[in-house]
């Protein structure tokens, strides 16, 4: 199968595009790195250097594609409204439109943090009812580009693949870790708080299901067990050669200090990001699991690594 991969020099996109490389796909991706596209090159995927923003970058791509994964996103907890819309909602619906003109079969990928103004912790089924408040922008904007891609293109799957962790990650662990370092995060909650997360090669197992079969729908992606987010939070410190948090802060102020932050980011000329923000805290305080049986049952998915495995992985790779 030949198929267009974009945000190839990204996290997920680099490691699903190798991987569909692998498995002995034609493979080209799209990106903005030329540095990472080479890496990309030598790894047997095809790189094009593209602006998703300019469709005359990447439209005539298409041509030679039967199959497209849209894994580029502006992923970030901060930006500007204006940002994420071009980025996130007008790019997806132009990619969903070219491919529904073309016939080709497009697997989005979104994100669970749609689910994170809803209530709902234990068990959060695909057909959840989603807004209109949300928690970010970012939140927001992914569910927009949902609504987009589901219009334009029916026949799409979207996966909404929660907390992508693994060797190489360029936001959870990195971000975890300059506040471990800083020695300024405190111990948000008394007890401990259980979540899930995905290991990058999982979410590429599923989207690479969801490209050799045929299955339309929104589907939820985890490792399918819970992680101790204030445990893995120690390990961390400990492979950092840092202290642990220790001084307990409710959660309740510290999110309303992130807020305090964010209106004054907000009103300054460059808005830069905030050292903290309120969606961070509540991602440490607010446990979430998710409902993985339609994506069980229609696409087979069984996870290829394991929580246990797959940090330990990435404590190993840590440096002090």
């Amino acid at each position: 199968m030949r198929i267009l991969v974009t945000g190839a020099t990204g996290f997920l996109g680099g490691v699903t595009a190798r991987e569909l490389a692998r498995r002995g796909h034609t493979v080209t991706g799209l990106g903005r790195d030329m540095g990472k596209g080479a890496a990309l090159e030598s790894d047997g995927v095809r790189f094009l250097r593209a602006d998703l923003r300019n469709p005359a970058d990447w439209l005539p791509a298409l041509e030679d594609a039967d199959a497209v994964l849209h894994a580029a996103a502006r992923s970030t907890l901060w930006g500007r409204w204006d940002d994420f819309v071009a980025d996130n909602i007008m790019v997806s619906r132009e990619i969903a439109r070219a491919c529904a003109a073309r016939g080709l079969r497009l697997v989005h990928i979104s994100t669970p943090s749609v689910y994170n103004a809803t209530g709902l912790s234990q068990d959060v089924p695909e057909s959840a009812p989603i807004g209109p408040r949300f928690d970010s922008l970012y939140a927001r904007s992914k569910f927009l580009a949902e609504l987009e891609v589901t219009s334009a293109h029916p026949e799409a799957t979207i996966l909404r693949p929660r907390g992508i962790y693994g060797v190489g990650d360029t936001s959870i662990i990195p971000r975890l870790s300059r506040a471990l370092r800083s020695g300024r995060l405190p111990r948000l909650v008394r007890g401990e708080v259980h979540t899930e997360l995905t290991h990058v090669r999982n979410v590429a197992h599923a989207a690479r299901l969801a490209l050799e079969g045929s299955a339309p729908g929104i589907y939820n992606v985890t490792d399918g067990e819970t992680v101790p987010i204030w445990a893995t939070l120690d390990a961390l410190a400990d492979a950092l050669g840092v202290a642990r948090p220790k001084r307990y802060i409710p959660a309740r102020l510290v999110e309303n200090a992130a807020r305090v932050l964010e209106l004054a980011a907000r009103l300054h000329p460059a808005r830069p990001e905030p050292t903290l923000t309120a969606s961070g805290v509540r991602l440490l305080t607010r446990p979430m699991t998710l409902d993985l049986t339609r994506v069980q049952a229609r696409l087979g998915y069984a996870p290829v690594i394991h929580p246990h495995e797959g940090l330990a992985e990435v404590l190993r790779g840590v440096r002090p």
